[in-house]
């Protein structure tokens, strides 16, 4: 291996892995440590629709942003307000109620997706059967709404290490 080889590895504090280039912080490019167990991607500049972001997270390992207690909620709306570019947008949560009107479930596992305060904006969701998928609106200090889920947003990735 040639020396200049090494010490651009060294350089980026990277190893390969599986396939996977991973950074000095564990985490695999092009994603940033969360926190002891997550690394998270966000992409705030190509808007897609559900189906898309569940794919973009999929082709790079990981799934769709979620989260179900009060800790997670405060450390993505953090991650989200300090991070540079990310606060005015609206990202997809991992959450539908496609299946059955009303019985809102995660994407990545099927469990149910918690209801009321914290999580949702006051009177959310609102949109019967036209509003299948949900969003972080940065409308309403990133709460979720429920929303068409062809419309187009941003994604956030997660993937456990």
């Amino acid at each position: 291996m040639k020396t200049s080889s090494v010490f651009l590895l060294i350089a980026l504090g990277a190893t390969l892995t599986q396939g996977y280039l991973f950074k000095s912080d564990g985490c695999p490019e092009p994603y940033d440590r969360l926190d002891e167990t997550r690394c998270i991607l966000t992409d705030p500049f190509v808007a897609r629709n559900y189906t898309d972001a569940i794919a973009y997270c999929k082709t790079h390992g990981g799934v769709l942003l979620h989260f179900d207690n009060c800790a997670d909620q405060t450390l993505f709306y953090d991650y989200i307000q300090t991070e540079v570019g990310l606060a005015s947008h609206h990202y997809w949560l991992a959450a539908t109620d496609e299946a059955e009107e009303g019985v809102w479930l995660w994407d990545h596992d099927k469990k149910p997706v918690p209801m009321g305060s914290p999580f949702w904006y006051v009177g959310e969701p609102n949109g019967g059967t036209s509003y299948n998928c949900v969003v972080l609106s940065y409308s309403y200090t990133h709460r979720w709404v429920d929303t068409y889920c062809h419309y187009t947003n941003y994604a956030i990735c997660l993937k456990a290490i």
